[in-house]
């Protein structure tokens, strides 16, 4: 570890195990509620808020609630889950939780997802599947889709492949600095996943919906967003894992 990711690790520490990702942009009203979540279901985990460019006070929120704060450099929630991954990558950190900042995902069932993670499974994955939780038509239609190719690439019966609630460990953090695209981050790292011998499981989540804004599920952006989340899987399908990128 040198330069500034020996930095990054001298600021966590050795004794720092777990850690919370949180991709935000303009989530200023919702990001400390978000963190205080955080904390109350993980008490003392750091963690890290990656600014994707917020015109609002997200940044100045997230510090004051005691956040690291990493700002991505570019945009999009593919490339704000690169950047943060980049920065955990530099520490000493073990275990990651992945959630969102508007409020979608249930903080009190980070422990859940954590517990899951053993010497098999290195990606936990919070689905709707068996749950009341509801969402526009456009996600539900999608998301079915995607469902649908990423079982015929996998033979892996997963249902919710668009959802951004995971926990990870070590191995998986790894494998996604090395590929995870920047535009691209649903569908894509499940079959990435098995491809690598990471086996993914899914935990029932029942999850909220946005209070206000709009979804990149919606409209022509959720179109272009499917065209490319096509195309990202179809391309993990074909890629040859990185050697040494996982060990069991």
């Amino acid at each position: 570890m040198t330069g500034a990711s020996a930095l990054v690790g001298a600021r966590y520490g050795a004794s720092v195990h777990t850690a919370v990702l949180i991709p935000a942009r303009d989530e200023g009203p919702r990001i400390g509620a978000t963190i205080a979540g955080v904390r109350a279901a993980l008490p003392g985990v750091v963690v890290v808020v990656v600014d994707g460019g917020s015109r609002d006070d997200t940044a100045v929120t997230a510090r004051q609630a005691g956040a690291v704060v990493v700002p991505q450099g570019g945009r999009g929630y593919a490339g704000a889950l690169r950047a943060g991954h980049e920065h955990l990558l530099g520490t000493a950190v073990q275990r990651v939780v992945q959630l969102d900042a508007d409020g979608q995902h249930p903080p009190a069932d980070a422990p859940r997802l954590l517990a899951l993670l053993d010497d098999r499974c290195h990606l936990v994955i919070g689905s709707r599947q068996g749950t009341a939780s509801g969402g526009p038509w456009s996600r539900r239609v999608g998301n079915r889709a995607l469902a649908v190719l990423v079982g015929r690439l996998t033979g892996r019966a997963l249902h919710d492949v668009t959802s951004g609630y995971w926990a990870f460990d070590r191995r998986a953090l790894e494998l996604f600095v090395q590929e995870l695209p920047p535009d691209c981050a649903d569908a894509n790292v499940r079959v990435m996943a098995v491809r690598a011998g990471l086996e993914p499981r899914e935990l029932a989540v029942e999850m909220a919906l946005r209070d206000d804004g709009r979804s990149m599920h919606d409209g022509l952006a959720g179109v272009r967003n499917f065209a490319v989340s096509v195309r990202r899987t179809l391309q993990a399908a074909g890629r040859a894992p990185q050697p040494g990128a996982v060990t069991r």
